[in-house]
């Protein structure tokens, strides 16, 4: 069992408009990240996870998830969404989330396409 304090997150800066807080416990399986989304990110584009299932919680806000097929999810605070691996997608609007990956986040499956 392990607690990290806020400030023990190792802090990261995806873009202006992405940013947090992560917390890996000592495997690959799962980690966590506070992320704040300010604007559209990627800026330009789609973000993909090669491996990874990813939950989000939407602490705080609206924005959406909108994928590159132009399906769009609206989310407000409250809201749950789930993004299996390999879907091309961005977030957008002005939010604050706990997200969840499984197996851990790794920076170098973490892909963007520019269209």
């Amino acid at each position: 069992m392990r607690v990290w304090r806020d400030e023990d997150g190792a802090k990261f800066e995806n873009s202006d408009v992405c940013f947090g807080r992560e917390y890996k416990p000592d495997t690959d399986k799962v980690d966590i990240a506070k992320i704040s989304i300010r604007g559209r990110f990627p800026d330009k584009g789609w973000g993909y996870l090669e491996e990874s299932h990813e939950m989000a919680v939407i602490l705080r806000g609206e924005g959406y998830a909108l994928k590159k097929d132009g399906e769009q999810f609206d989310l407000k605070s409250g809201d749950v969404i789930y993004i299996e691996p390999m879907t091309k997608w961005c977030w957008g609007g002005d939010m604050d989330m706990i997200v969840v990956c499984g197996p851990a986040f790794q920076p170098e499956k973490h892909k963007l396409e520019e269209n």
